[in-house]
C-alpha cells in the first residue's frame, strides 16, 4: 500500500498577528495636539451712559449748489458762408473731461442785465487737446454781446 503524506495548514498564530499589530502602531507617528488659544476678554463691564434724545423736528432737504464747469464763448459757429446764430462754440477753462460734458445744460448771466440765455452742449470741436464744445441756445440765436463771456456748464 502506498502511504499517502499528510499535508498540513499552518494557520497562523495569535503570536504572529500581535506582533504585527505592534509594529504597525508603533510605525504611527503620534498625532499632533492642537494648541487653542483663548481670546483675553476684559471682565470689567463699561458703565453705563445716558444718552439724551433730542427732540425730532423735520428737518427740510438742503439744497445743494450744483457743480458748474466755466467756459467762455469764442465765436459762433461758421463755415465759409454761413454763420449759425444759435450755436457758439467755447473753450473749457476748468480742468474737467470736455467729453462728458455733452447733453449738459449751461447757463449765460449777462452782468448790465438780469437777462439769461440757455442752452446744452452738444457736442465736442476740433481736436481734443484744443478742449472746445459746441452750444446749442434753446430759444433763439446768441447776441454778439455774449462772445468773451463766462458760460456756466451744470454737472
Amino acid at each position: 500500500m502506498s502511504q499517502k503524506s499528510k499535508k498540513t495548514t499552518k494557520k497562523p498564530t495569535s503570536k504572529k498577528s500581535s506582533s504585527t499589530k505592534k509594529s504597525s502602531t508603533a510605525a504611527k507617528k503620534p498625532a499632533a495636539k492642537k494648541i487653542t488659544a483663548k481670546k483675553a476678554t476684559s471682565t470689567a463691564k463699561k458703565p453705563a451712559t445716558k444718552t439724551t434724545k433730542k427732540p425730532t423736528t423735520t428737518k427740510k432737504p438742503v439744497a445743494r449748489k450744483p457743480k458748474v464747469v466755466k467756459a467762455i464763448i469764442m465765436s459762433y459757429r461758421r463755415n465759409n458762408r454761413l454763420q449759425t446764430t444759435n450755436q457758439a462754440i467755447a473753450k473749457i477753462l476748468d480742468e474737467y473731461n470736455h467729453k462728458a460734458l455733452i447733453g449738459k445744460k449751461f447757463i449765460i448771466k449777462f452782468p448790465e442785465s438780469e437777462a439769461t440765455a440757455k442752452g446744452t452742449v452738444i457736442g465736442i470741436h476740433g481736436k481734443d487737446k484744443s478742449k472746445q464744445v459746441r452750444l446749442r441756445f434753446t430759444k433763439s440765436g446768441m447776441t454778439a454781446y455774449a462772445i468773451n463771456l463766462i458760460a456756466e456748464i451744470q454737472l
